[in-house]
Formats: C-alpha cells, structure tokens, sequence
C-alpha cells in the first residue's frame, strides 16, 4: 500500500500576484512548524512539491529536518487561473466548480488541471509504489484530485478548507487505486470523526471511486432485516470496511453473512453514496440481499438480528443510513418494474 500526504501550501502573500513566486507570510512561515511535526513520525520516504514556492517552502522544513530532497513536479502546480487577478474569488470559484470546462480567456479550466494533476499523482504512485510519500500542494489542485477520486466533491466542500492553510489530505492506494481518503486539520489535530455532522450523497452505480464500505439493506420474509452489535442498543444494516484486495461485491458478500448469518441469498449492486464527515471523505457502495435462508450469526461482533417492517427508530448512523435508506426504495422500485 503506498500512502500519500497532500500537504496544502500555508498561508501565503497574495500582494504578490506572481503566481509562481509568491512567498509564505510570516504566519505562513511559523505555521511551516505544524507540518515539520505532523510529518516527523510518519516515515516519510519521499518529498515532492509543486513548483511554486509557497508550496515547496511548506515542506521544505521538514524535508531538511528529515535528511530529504524536495522533488519539485511541475503538473503539481496550482491551476493558472488567468492573467487578470481575481478579486472576488469565492465567486469565481463557484463558476469554475459549477463547470469544470470554464475558466477566464487566458486560463486554466478545472478539467484541465484535474487532468495533470492525476497524471503526476499516477507517476508519483508508480515510481514510489508501497512508500510513505509527502506532496506540497494547493486549494485548487487539491481539491481537483479529490474530486477525481469522489465526484461529489463540489463547491461548498472546495470553500469548507479554502481558508485552512495548512491543510492535509491523506489517501490509501492499493497499485494505482484510492482506497480512502482522510482529511486532517492541523490546527485541530485531535478532531474525531462526527457522523450527525455530515453531508451525505447518492450517486450511480460504479460512478464514484476510492471505495472503502459496503452497506446492505437486506429483507428476509419481505421484512428489513437490521443488526444489533453486541456493545450496542442501536440498530444498522449490514455492512463495514472493504478489506485489502476485495472487491466491493465480495465485502459486500463477507459482511451479509458475518451480521447476519445468511446462508443463501441473492445480492445486488444498487448505487453509489458518498459521507463527508470532518475527518474523511468516504465512499461506498450500496447492496440489496433477498435473503433464503438464515442460519446462526456468526460469533463476531453482532448480537442480534431483528425484522422491521421499515427503519428502527432506535438507530445507529441517524444522519446517513435514512438518506441511503429513501434511495434504496426508490432503487428497488425501479429495479422491480
């Protein structure tokens, strides 16, 4: 698995309107210290950097401090946004993340900077396969890239860390495919993952990527089957963690039968869903099980296995699984007729 730590650029001087020259302030420049120690105990094998220097000095620090070389790639850089300088960026922004083929006469789209951003992420991943990598970014690049990986990615996500500097992002690749992606705030370092706090999107089937969970909406006697975890009171669906080297499908498979302990059922692929939550962007696949026959649930963490005629009301993931939930039965709907 090679691992990769987006670092976004810190503060920098926006009186200086030469793009790739532009300097770090001096709050920038202290700030430099909050990546030097994040990164110390990672075991970073390799630095890389867009060119522009305020991305190339957010790194540099810890580069020295851990005996590195800041490998500078140019499809790293942030997207030329024209020659003409934005004032009002935030609107600016909101037409380039509502089309991604616009940009200003003498500019770069979002299309276009996704485009060789991931061709340097790709070349990245090839030429460091299984290491620790860190990468000096920028709001923009960045945030192309993880649109790359969830589509759903959009304008309010982009504006939630336009203003965060530094910021990092961390993603799993299993070869050259996402597995996850977490995000981390350096200035709130102990944040814990908030799932009644999070934006929750449906998508097609197989449209998104970096999948990391499977959940199973499962019926059993035309009733909808939920699960109780032994060191729980509420109840979920099937469904966890695609594990190293399985496909959305097989997990889906593996966890119908460990919460539930379904011996023989038919299982589908339904759709897509993303949750943005403030430590990650997660995405998944949905699945639906008519399930045969049941046996004893397996001794793993499930206590119990109830029937309900729609959701429990006593129910874990509260912001999520109703959303998924609405979708299902207008998916089954469709799928029936």
């Amino acid at each position: 698995m090679t691992t990769i730590y987006f670092i976004r650029h810190a503060q920098s001087d926006s009186s200086v309107r030469e793009d790739p020259i532009r300097p770090l302030t001096e709050k920038g420049l202290n700030d430099c210290a909050l990546v030097t120690e994040f990164l110390r105990d990672k075991k970073i094998d390799a630095v890389l950097s867009s060119s522009y220097k305020r991305a190339v000095d957010t790194v540099s620090g810890f580069a020295d401090a851990a005996g590195l070389k800041v490998e500078t790639v140019e499809n790293f850089r942030e997207c030329r946004f024209g020659s003409t300088w934005i004032d009002d960026f935030n609107t600016f922004s909101k037409k380039i993340w509502n089309d991604f083929s616009y940009s200003q006469p003498d500019g770069e789209p979002l299309s276009e900077l996704q485009t060789r951003n991931v061709v340097a992420l790709n070349n990245a991943l090839t030429q460091h396969k299984d290491k620790n990598i860190a990468i000096g970014t920028h709001g923009t690049a960045l945030s192309a890239i993880i649109n790359y990986y969830d589509n759903t990615y959009g304008y309010d996500d982009f504006m939630a860390m336009a203003y965060i500097m530094p910021w990092v992002v961390k993603m799993y690749f299993v070869e050259n495919d996402c597995a996850g992606m977490e995000k981390i705030d350096l200035f709130q370092p102990a944040q814990t993952p908030n799932y009644d706090e999070c934006k929750v999107h449906t998508a097609d089937l197989g449209s998104l990527k970096a999948y990391r969970f499977v959940v199973i909406f499962s019926q059993y006697k035309n009733k909808w089957l939920y699960c109780r975890a032994k060191v729980r009171d509420t109840y979920e669906t099937a469904g966890g963690n695609i594990e190293q080297g399985e496909t959305p499908l097989e997990a889906a498979r593996r966890e119908l039968y460990e919460e539930t302990g379904a011996t023989k059922f038919d299982i589908t692929p339904a759709f897509d869903y993303s949750v943005h939550i403030t430590t990650a962007y997660s995405n998944g696949q949905v699945f639906f099980a008519d399930i045969h026959e049941l046996g004893d649930i397996p001794d793993y963490e499930m206590a119990e296995v109830k029937p309900f005629d729609t959701m429990p009301e006593k129910m874990r993931f509260p912001a999520i699984l109703p959303v998924l939930f609405d979708k299902m039965q207008t998916w089954k709907a469709l799928w029936k007729s």
